[in-house]
């Protein structure tokens, strides 16, 4: 099992462009986040988008937000007839932010997208695709320039970028792309496991929540999102654990069994898959990085 924090390289540039790219080989995914805005837009595809505890199709046409720090998945069931193309853009939002300072309205409409729990963040944008299309293809032929690295260019991309999403949804900028006639239940069990994930034996009662049995709501969250439960759940406790590290002086002890880990071995273990050194270790790197930054 994969759970991880993934840190974007952004080696002096607020934006990160990646090539449309397509594959047909089969796909593993997992839990992750970065520390950076990420766009998604996929042309050709099947499969599960999870985000923001609900669950979206993939499908061609659909562009996807994550928004910094923002637990994510993305699944696509790559076939021999079903293949995968997609291109991936990341942003270093507070970046951003400031080139769009001279344009209010786009501003606000980009921090509400990197910001804002209430925004919807899939967009089915095949009816407009060639607008899009268009707009990423010019910046794309910029990116492999010197150019592309430009103040001026970035911020001409992101104004196209937006300005596209406005005319899509022109009222409030906020209305959700989907029609979703009821909750899946994956999204139930994630909203339930904010609350309660710190909790011990969950499944027993989210099965006695849902009033199902274990083995049929293990099966269930399978089913919608294509993977299992518990990488979700440690995906949760990892991502709060290592907030708790920075923001708090509580013990890594205390922080185990704070988020839910009944074992802090265990615990410790599970928090050096995600960020490659143990949480004592994080914790001190995090306040020598205060340090310095205060000194600065």
């Amino acid at each position: 099992m994969e759970v991880g924090f993934e840190s974007v390289p952004f080696h002096g540039q607020p934006l990160i462009w990646t090539d449309r790219h397509r594959t047909s080989k089969t796909n593993s995914s997992f839990y992750h986040w970065h520390q950076c805005c990420e766009f998604l837009i996929v042309f050709e595809g099947k499969g599960t988008v999870v985000m923001n505890n609900k669950t979206y199709p993939i499908k061609p046409g659909m562009l996807y937000v994550f928004q910094p720090f923002e637990i994510h998945k993305v699944f696509a069931k790559v076939t021999h007839e079903s293949h995968y193309e997609r291109a991936v853009i990341h942003l270093d939002h507070v970046v951003i932010d400031q080139y769009l300072k001279d344009y209010p309205r786009r501003r606000e409409w980009f921090d509400r997208l990197c910001y804002s729990s209430e925004i919807e963040r899939a967009f089915d944008l095949s009816r407009d695709m060639d607008l899009f299309s268009y707009c990423m293809e010019d910046y794309g032929q910029i990116a492999h320039m010197e150019q592309g690295e430009s103040r001026e260019e970035i911020t001409v991309f992101v104004l196209q970028f937006l300005s596209a999403m406005a005319r899509i949804f022109p009222k409030d900028q906020s209305e959700p792309s989907l029609t979703r006639r009821k909750k899946e239940h994956s999204e139930l069990i994630m909203q339930w496991l904010d609350e309660h994930y710190m909790e011990s034996n969950i499944l027993n009662k989210l099965a006695d929540q849902l009033h199902f049995t274990r083995s049929y709501v293990s099966r269930l969250f399978k089913n919608e999102t294509g993977s299992n439960l518990s990488e979700y759940l440690t995906a949760k406790r990892i991502k709060v654990a290592a907030h708790m590290l920075e923001t708090t002086t509580m013990s890594v002890e205390y922080i185990s069994h704070h988020v839910g880990f009944q074992n802090v071995s265990h615990f410790i273990s599970c928090f050096k898959k995600t960020y490659q050194v143990t949480p004592l270790k994080y914790k001190l790197n995090q306040k020598k990085s205060g340090l310095e930054s205060h000194e600065v």
